[in-house]
């Protein structure tokens, strides 16, 4: 008798080899200009950029973009009376980078608006307490022709401010700009207003990454956020025996041909520190500057 012995292959030990691909072809011209078209917008312009960005939205006569959001968004965004989004360019904000382009920051708002159920003429913007507005960033770059790359979007990026608006709060509403920190590189600053409740108050600056280059010329960690702290904190206790308060302030300290050092001076019931932080492009953001560095 002749007894076949076939060999037993087991698919947990097997695998599969990935087969090699070889002379790999280019990515076709067709594929590559519609990529690139994609990124190229003509102008700045705020309808232009809603246009392309939230593709083919509705206007309404302030030049806010209407939305339909998907379901996802829904549970990201504020949806107004009229099932949609309103989405508007709040600012455009311009800087030259460390190749000297001239380059774009675009912040975009989107507000949840209700009707009055007693008047439909009474339309107005809010939310909760501690719901912020989602802010939306698109990042640019003038390439040939005047027109401009985008090379960074986030549609919902974070949240600012309180009841559905950013430029509200206590002693210091809230306030986005672009910073200078580093010789000739800037970043993004988004500062919360002061606001809380049962007795405890508190504001906030976040500086963000928005050169799409390192100083050094390697690429950058795009929207990173590179700082964030307390500018402002107090507590008091229901009966008032107990009472807290810091502040902090920011300086820049400029160096030649590098990224700037940031020294936050900080006084907390009556007691001053301060502490001076250094970039690192390790780790994309600002650390505590340690004992002998330069």
């Amino acid at each position: 008798m002749i007894l076949a012995f076939l060999p037993v292959i087991s698919g947990c030990e097997q695998h599969a080899k990935k087969p090699e691909i070889k002379n790999k072809q280019p990515e076709p011209e067709v594929v590559k200009r519609i990529r690139e078209n994609e990124l190229v917008f003509n102008s700045a312009d705020p309808k232009e950029l809603l246009g392309r960005l939230f593709d083919n939205p509705e206007f309404d006569a302030a030049g806010m973009a209407l939305w339909k959001p998907n379901y996802y968004e829904r549970l990201s965004f504020p949806v107004s009376y009229d099932g949609k989004c309103h989405t508007a360019v709040d600012t455009v904000m311009y800087y030259n980078d460390r190749q000297n382009r001239k380059c774009a920051v675009v912040i975009l708002t989107t507000y949840k608006y209700y009707k009055d159920e007693s008047d439909s003429t009474s339309i107005t913007v809010s939310d909760c307490h501690f719901c912020g507005v989602p802010i939306g960033i698109a990042l640019l770059a003038r390439v040939k022709n005047n027109q401009w790359e985008l090379y960074k979007f986030e549609k919902a990026f974070t949240t600012l401010g309180y009841f559905g608006v950013y430029k509200t709060g206590r002693e210091d509403a809230g306030k986005i700009s672009l910073k200078t920190i580093g010789d000739q590189w800037t970043c993004l600053s988004l500062i919360q207003g002061v606001g809380g409740n049962m007795g405890e108050f508190s504001g906030s600056e976040s500086l963000y990454s928005v050169e799409e280059f390192q100083l050094g010329g390697f690429p950058n960690a795009v929207l990173s956020e590179i700082l964030n702290y307390d500018y402002h904190f107090e507590y008091t206790s229901i009966d008032e025996k107990t009472k807290e308060r810091t502040d902090v302030k920011m300086k820049i300290i400029k160096k030649k041909k590098e990224y700037y050092d940031i020294e936050l001076n900080k006084v907390s019931n009556g007691q001053s520190t301060s502490t001076v932080l250094s970039y690192s492009e390790e780790y994309n953001r600002y650390i505590e500057k340690q004992a002998g560095d330069k």
